[in-house]
């Protein structure tokens, strides 16, 4: 048998082995599909705990027996799941259900992308909306239309040290000057005041100026306001500054360890008042259960003059409008809010060990005296007190409406806020200095009674101050919420009326792959139909593919960019409705302080990093690549971090710069005398970017010093030896000897290392605490907006698509020349 025989069978053979396996699993698929439910839905749920996926899918699981509908659940982040949303409805491809926060049936259904419960389910949907308190309806209606419906709810409440209380003869506190005293009280004994949930956090100031009837932004007939210039307005930021800066805090967002201070007895480390969310109860009982008995709850106190308000933080269902089955996805959302659902979550939660915490339901009916069975219940009992905190306070839990256009000015109010802790801190400091004392020890002595006068002073600074910084942006701000209101009006409410026109229209990209396809056919056509090419036509084959991939994923988005640059576009509507606007993009960008202030942050950072990143670079390879004891032990220790992610370096970095006395550079510096006080490295506007340059530096080091130690070690070793004989030091043989020689390496790292500067975003990103909250700033005062962080800015969080294209390509141009500017230095070099 010939070996052409032989062949032909084993391919024979194959064939007919393909031809079984691929009937196989043609019968496989079939019978998959046949055995699937009729209706499956999909549910994205945004959580922090893995628990609660858990959760929602032994809910499914019953809700599948129930109604024969499958509920696949995803869980997403905290950090990003607005991103997440906002790119799944781009794309076509959104979940049916979604869970996110309460700002997001605004944001999603001011695009058309959710489905309304009321207009669009009829009666079954008024029905639903009817189950919750009116109040808590505000954030999640726009107009008449209701996108979305209360999840899990939470709120601020006071937990107080009950045996630290007595002896003080204390009680808790029901007003803000009661609650003010008694921090007072506790920080004159040397005990701290924390507060967690809503510190700093600009979207819970309501929780502040709502007792006096003041919001930041709301709309007056039917014209958009903002209060920041009323005095009850100032009124109440003022208390949120005695609250957020104005006390002996431990430090920010301490999570755990906060309930660990909070269980200490020790004066001086102890946290005997604490305010943080509602579902801490849970976790003290069953992590520090030797101080049960010894301490309490209470609802947060009412302003003087004021009427009752608490802060109401959660999340929301809502059902996009991209779902197939909106009946099956209806089904779900009224399935989670069954009153029988809802005690079962509870149950659930308080059921979790170390991570129990209490669910706190917006249903109104769980709340009424008909329900007192089971919130008296056996397994409730040890939150017997919290639940009576809850019924006290929930009826006063409300939402408001967003106002078009709010995004900008909630950051232009939230950089006053963070410019606000700096000078807050600045007045301290200058304050106890002239006292020849700690930040700490000043504030503790007002709580003695003492320097009242210095306190009273602090304050009026802070007033005066308050009312400088809103007195220049209230203005602008309503100016600027007039004009976002009107252009939503006139841009985008007729393609929200009429979505499925403009999602069957042509747009760039039905274009741009029509093309695509036209230069295939042709392409084929031509190696097909000539003779000359058609003989190399294997060639054209392995050429033609990475040239396709090239087309479909570098050219085609690159053009379909630069024509959105010259768009107004909103990246989650149809293509179709980008509107034409010339160059307004780029004069806009011109025109914006944002971009001239993100390149000089830009230029900052890359003329700090990059010439210090080489120079030490040079030095450790220098070293390396000569004979130094324990090589390998110390090439090891400089490489190390390129085998690390950025991510896991900033979650270390992040704990090195914690701004309180736990932050692991405060404590070595407190203990070694260097400073009185901690130092806010990442909360402050003045010391945010150097921190990220920092980390940046000693990540890069490792690929630097790779480049520049293979550089050293191709150098003949007789010019170092020829001018070592001819009495050159070993300073001066590095200088003119080593690093001439490796002038091509310096090129190659100074080309890269400007280009990584100027594309800089994961180290500001994790450090600024973007990657866990999803309202985080790119630093305080965003002081961390370099230039890539403002397109991100631009594109994932105002959604001005074709304001983040033209960034883009203006970043694209910038990098260009700088890169020609270097070439043509480096071979004017090699001229000279």
């Amino acid at each position: 048998m010939t070996v052409k025989t032989r062949l032909q069978r084993i391919i024979k053979v194959l064939r007919k082995f393909h031809a079984i396996h691929f009937v196989s699993l043609m019968i496989f698929l079939g019978l998959s599909a046949w055995a699937r439910p009729a209706e499956a839905i999909k549910f994205w749920a945004v959580t922090g705990a893995i628990e609660d996926v858990d959760m929602y899918r032994r809910l499914a699981d019953q809700f599948e027996k129930e109604s024969g509908i499958r509920v696949e659940v995803t869980s997403l982040a905290w950090g990003n799941f607005k991103t997440k949303y906002f790119a799944a409805m781009a794309a076509g491809i959104p979940p049916d259900v979604g869970l996110t926060n309460l700002g997001g049936p605004f944001d999603y259904g001011s695009v058309g992308g959710l489905l309304s419960i009321n207009q669009d389910f009829g009666a079954e949907g008024d029905a639903l909306i009817k189950e919750f308190n009116p109040k808590l309806m505000g954030a999640l209606k726009i107009g008449e239309r209701v996108y979305g419906v209360p999840g899990e709810l939470t709120t601020l409440i006071l937990y107080y040290r009950k045996d630290i209380y007595a002896k003080l003869g204390l009680n808790p506190p029901k007003t803000w000057s009661e609650l003010n005293r008694q921090i007072g009280l506790l920080e004159g004994q040397g005990r701290q005041f924390y507060l967690g949930f809503t510190q700093g956090a600009q979207w819970a100031l309501s929780l502040y100026t709502s007792p006096f009837g003041k919001r930041s932004m709301r709309i007056e007939g039917g014209v958009p306001r903002v209060d920041w210039d009323d005095p009850d307005y100032q009124k109440g930021v003022l208390q949120a500054m005695r609250m957020w800066y104005l006390h002996d805090s431990p430090g920010k967002d301490l999570g755990g360890r906060a309930i660990g201070m909070f269980a200490e007895d020790d004066p001086g480390k102890s946290i005997a008042l604490m305010a943080d969310i509602s579902q801490n109860e849970a976790q003290i009982r069953s992590t520090h259960p030797e101080i049960n008995g010894k301490w309490g709850m209470a609802p947060w106190p009412t302003a003087d003059g004021g009427k009752p308000a608490h802060v109401t933080g959660g999340t929301a269902y809502v059902i996009f409008r991209g779902t197939k089955n909106p009946k099956a996805a209806f089904a779900w959302l009224k399935f989670l809010n069954r009153l029988d659902v809802q005690q079962s979550m509870i149950l659930d939660h308080l059921q979790r060990g170390t991570n129990s915490n209490f669910y706190m339901s917006p249903l109104a009916s769980l709340w009424a005296p008909e329900n007192a069975e089971f919130l008296n219940s056996k397994p409730l009992q040890p939150s017997k007190e919290l639940i009576e905190v809850l019924r006290s306070v929930v009826n006063n839990m409300e939402t408001f409406p967003a106002v078009f256009g709010s995004a900008e000015q909630d950051r232009a109010e939230a950089n006053v806020l963070d410019g606000m802790a700096s000078t807050i801190q600045g007045l301290l400091n200058d304050a106890a200095g002239s006292l020849n004392l700690t930040r700490a020890e000043l504030i503790r002595s007002w709580g003695r009674g003492e320097h009242l006068d210095v306190r009273d002073n602090v304050e009026a600074k802070i007033a005066a101050k308050l009312k400088s910084d809103y007195s220049k942006i209230a203005g602008p701000a309503e100016a600027a919420l007039k004009v976002e209101m009107d252009r939503y009006e006139t841009r985008f409410g007729d393609i929200v009326k009429n979505l499925n026109k403009y999602e069957r229209a042509s747009n760039a990209l039905t274009y741009a792959k029509a093309f695509i396809l036209f230069l295939v056919i042709a392409g084929v056509g031509a190696v097909i139909g000539v003779p000359k090419l058609r003989k190399n036509y294997r060639s054209y084959l392995f050429v033609g593919v990475p040239i396709l991939l090239a087309l479909v994923f570098v050219y085609v988005p690159a053009i379909v960019a630069l024509y959105l640059s010259f768009t107004e576009y909103h990246p989650v509507l149809p293509l179709a409705s980008a509107k034409f606007k010339g160059v307004g993009n780029y004069t806009d960008l011109a025109s914006s302080g944002d971009l001239f202030g993100s390149l000089k942050r830009t230029a900052l950072y890359a003329v700090a990093t990059l010439p210090i990143g080489i120079l030490l670079a040079l030095l450790f390879a220098y070293q390396l690549s000569g004979k130094i004891r324990g090589s390998r032990l110390w090439r090891f220790l400089y490489f190390s971090p390129i085998v690390t992610s950025v991510v896991s370096i900033s979650l270390i970095f992040t704990q090195l710069f914690l701004g309180s006395r736990q932050g692991w550079l405060n404590t070595l510096f407190m203990n070694l005398g260097w400073i009185k006080d901690p130092i806010q490295f990442l909360n402050s506007e003045s010391t945010f970017l150097p921190c990220v340059m920092i980390l940046a530096i000693w990540h890069g080091l490792a690929f630097t010093i790779m480049v520049f130690l293979a550089g050293f070690q191709q150098v003949p070793r007789e010019l170092d030896e020829a001018a070592s004989v001819d009495g050159a030091s070993k300073a001066r043989r590095f200088w003119k000897v080593s690093v001439p020689s490796i002038r091509p390496q310096v090129f190659f790292i100074s080309v890269l290392g400007l280009i990584g500067s100027f594309q800089v975003f994961e180290t500001i990103y994790m450090l600024s605490n973007k990657s866990g909250d999803a309202i985080a700033r790119f630093g305080p005062g965003d002081s961390g907006m370099t230039v890539v962080p403002l397109l991100y800015h631009y594109g994932f969080e105002t959604f001005e698509m074709g304001k983040a294209s033209a960034l883009a390509y203006v970043l694209f141009a910038i990098i260009l020349i700088l890169t020609a500017i270097q070439t043509r230095i480096y071979r004017k070099g090699d001229r000279a």
